[in-house]
Order: C-alpha cells, then structure tokens, then sequence
C-alpha cells in the first residue's frame, strides 16, 4: 500500500468512526469510535433492505438518492446558489431514513473528510469544499434523528458566470444534476477564508489499441489569452503523470483554442500553451519518452463557437479550448475480465444507466447482496496502476477503453465516483444480506454516434452490456 493510498484508507475509515489505520501525524486526532462504529453521540443505524428505503416527500425539491439501501439516507432540496465575491453556495437537507442517529459527518460531509464535488460536464472542471486544509466551509457536525432532517449548507469556489448547472457528488449519495439559482447574500454560509481556489482539470484515460488519449480543458491550465501554468494545471498535470500506463515510446501534446481572436495569434497561443504542457510533463514521465508538442489553433473545433442564431456560446468555445495528450508506447496487457471478490461472495450485478452528459458518460451499476448472511464488498476510491480494483467501472466501446475520471488532491478521494466504502452503517467493506448498493463514476464519453457500450466491473465476471441515453 503506497502512502496515498494509505491516506485515502485512514480517511474512509474515520468517515465512520472506525480504527482502520494509525492515528494520522499532527494534532488532530479521530473521533472516538463508538461500539456501534459511529462516533459518539450517534445510537446505532440500522440498515434497511432495498424494498424498507424510504421515499422522498413530496415537495422534496431536486434529491439525491441513497447508495446502499442498508444506509438509507437521501439529499433533498438540493439547490446551488453564487453568493459574495467568486463564491458559490450549494444548499440540501440531509434526510436519516435509518433506524439510529446520524450526522453528515459519518458521512465524511465535514470540513476534514470533505466527501464532496461538484463537477462540470462541459468543461471538464471539478470543484472541492472552499477553505484551507482541515477548515472546509460546511455546516457544523450536527446529529440527525431517525426519520428527520438537518440542513446542510457548504461553500466551494464559483464557476464561470455562464455556467448554469453542475453535477453534485456527495458521499452516501447518488450525483445529480443540480442548475444554479439566483444569487442571493449567502448570510447563511459557514464562515472562513476562501483559501486557494479549489478547482481542478478532470483527468480522464481513453485508451484506444496502444496510445492512451487524455484532454485537459485550457481553462484550468491557463489563465485567459495566458500560456503560463496555473497551480491547478501543475496538479491535474502530476494526476495524469500518475495515470499513464507506459513505461517509454511517444508523447504528443496537441493546443486548441476557440474561435475568438485572429487566426495568427490563435495559433501561437495554441502552440505556446502545448510546448508549456510537454515541458511540465517531461519530469514527471521522465526521459524514455520522446516529446512533441503542436499548437492548431482554432482549426479543430470539437464544439460550435456560436449559437444557431449567430450568437456567441461561451459554453461551446470553453470545450474548444483544450490540450490533448497522447501517449503512444509499451503497455502491459489489460488483466482479462474473470470473477473475483464480488463473484465469490455471491453478489449480483447489473446495469442501472450509462447517461451522457456532455463530453461524459455517467455510467451506474447496481450490486445486490441475494444471499442470508453479509457479504465483503471491499471497495476502494483510489487509482492502483494497470489494475481495476474491486467495484471500481470503466466502459469499452468500439476500439476504445474509457477509465473513470480523476480529480487531484486535496480531496481523499482520486475518482469522480463511489466516493467511499461505507455502505451500511458503522461498517466499511460490507453489504447486509438483501441490501442493495450503486456504484458509479465519470468517464470521457465515447463519439456521439455510439449509442451502447460494455461496462466492466471490477470483480465481477464478464463484462455487462449498457446502452447509453441522454445527450
């Protein structure tokens, strides 16, 4: 176990209030576990069967359902609000459907776990909790009484102005789609300085033969009309570093801009900004690769940069400004899809959806325990080289591999997906008899012309057949 992964353990484990690992270096120390795994106050929770989940009020607003029906809590009213100078708000009521007392904080929705993103499918950005490290801006822990509510209100780093919806990961819950209200005085929002903007590229593998393809949007990279590095870009830069499967061959850097400006200084910005990428990722590769880097300025559109009707489209000229990275060398063989944990301890597994937003898929499959007794589903949200570990997805389609989406630190969580084990009460790594878990992650979408795709599993059989809706 590598110190990274290690950390992400520790931090599952403390998410509730379990012993899993030493104490971490420094002074802040863990809750003390409670004998029912929870932290003190909280009575023990008691996990329902997927047919005892409750289901949401009416008048429940946009919700989040729960991940595990053995821990049956929901988001509900989630709404996202700008508020005071580059911030915005996301506000939800986090309902307990459990038998005991719960708090956001079992769930790792706490300034220290910060088991929360928000993500946009657009432009390939991902944002965490605003705040420094250990001071996440987040309600105060507070315990939930079984069958009643608490509201939850956190402060991340705003989008651009015409961003106008993003997708909303929490741990224990499912992500959903949320728009972005009306501004408002966000007098209601946890104290705290901003920080450094938490804001970063999605790092996502597309695999097609021998080369691995990865496209990091432009602005996380740059600042605008900028071929300077921002922090963020070093970090997504180090992420992907981490993600190549190659040991040696070709790296190939190619710099796209949108369509506004002169052709001429598009395309020296193009190149400007693929020549500062290959120099960032040269030492964190190392010297058996060869490196080439392109500028094509605005001559490669993946996205319109102007609506039907002659207008401009932010939106679309935000996707057109990108740099794409190939990898072109020697990789070992994917390990062959056969059964492993999940076959041997009984579970199930079939598709719930594969739905393409934007540029992704978000792809979900639902594992259920049909057996009297619990079963180990040992889950883990961190990257492990050339290995798909135990439920972690990723999905083939014609000649390509897509692997889910990375998010860089300083979340403890590496993947936009199942953000953590825990998917009963007080217990990492198990499912009750008859419960019923959905695990799920981002991926770069295929083409648009691909309507079905193959999803596989880790540790479970052959691979599963999902066709893809949405657009």
């Amino acid at each position: 176990m590598t110190p990274r992964t290690r950390r992400l353990a520790c931090g599952a484990a403390l998410v509730i209030g379990l012993s899993a690992c030493a104490a971490p270096p420094g002074p802040v120390s863990a809750p003390e576990p409670s004998a029912s795994g929870l932290s003190e106050p909280s009575a023990p929770a008691q996990p329902r069967t997927a047919d005892e989940s409750p289901s949401p009020e009416p008048g429940a607003g946009i919700v989040a359902p729960a991940v595990s029906t053995a821990l049956p809590v929901e988001g509900r009213n989630l709404r996202l609000a700008r508020a005071g100078e580059g911030e915005l708000v996301l506000r939800f009521d986090l309902f307990n459907g459990t038998g005991g007392r719960l708090s956001p904080g079992a769930l790792g929705l706490d300034a220290r776990e910060r088991l929360v993103a928000l993500v946009d499918p657009v432009t390939g950005t991902a944002y965490g909790l605003a705040g420094d490290s250990g001071e996440g801006r987040i309600s105060e822990d507070a315990d939930v009484e079984p069958g009643a509510s608490v509201p939850v209100t956190a402060v991340f780093t705003a989008p651009p102005e015409d961003t106008s919806e993003l997708l909303v990961a929490l741990n224990g819950l499912r992500p959903v789609m949320v728009p972005i209200g009306p501004g408002d005085s966000g007098d209601d929002a946890p104290p705290g300085s901003p920080g450094d903007p938490q804001v970063g590229a999605l790092v996502c593998e597309v695999g097609r033969g021998g080369k691995e393809a990865y496209t990091l949007p432009s602005d996380v990279l740059f600042e605008f009309g900028s071929a300077r590095l921002s922090p963020a870009a070093r970090s997504a830069i180090g992420g992907l570093g981490e993600r190549v499967g190659a040991s040696s061959g070709t790296v190939t850097v190619d710099g796209h801009t949108d369509g506004v400006g002169g052709d001429a200084g598009n395309q020296t910005l193009s190149e400007q900004r693929a020549k500062a990428v290959r120099q960032a990722l040269m030492p964190e590769l190392g010297d058996s690769f060869t490196y080439q880097a392109r500028g094509h300025g605005e001559r490669e559109p993946v996205a319109p940069n102007a609506k039907p009707d002659g207008g401009d489209d932010p939106r679309g000229r935000a996707k057109n400004r990108r740099v794409e990275i190939e990898v072109d060398g020697e990789r070992e063989p994917e390990a062959p899809v056969s059964g492993g944990e999940l076959s041997e301890a009984g579970l199930t597994a079939e598709v719930d959806s594969v739905v393409r937003l934007s540029g992704y898929l978000l792809a979900s499959v639902k594992v259920r325990n049909p057996g009297s007794g619990t079963a180990a589903l040992p889950y883990e949200n961190h990257f492990t080289p050339k290995e798909l570990t135990t439920g972690q997805l990723s999905v083939t389609g014609p000649g390509s591999r897509h692997e889910l989406c990375g998010f860089a630190e300083p979340t403890y969580f590496d993947f936009v997906g199942t953000l953590s084990s825990g998917f009963t009460p007080g217990k990492l790594d198990v499912l009750p008899a008859g419960a019923e878990v959905t695990l799920w992650g981002l991926l770069a979408a295929p083409p648009e012309d691909v309507t079905s795709v193959k999803i596989r599993l880790g540790g479970y059989g052959e691979p599963l057949d999902a066709p893809i809706t949405g657009g």
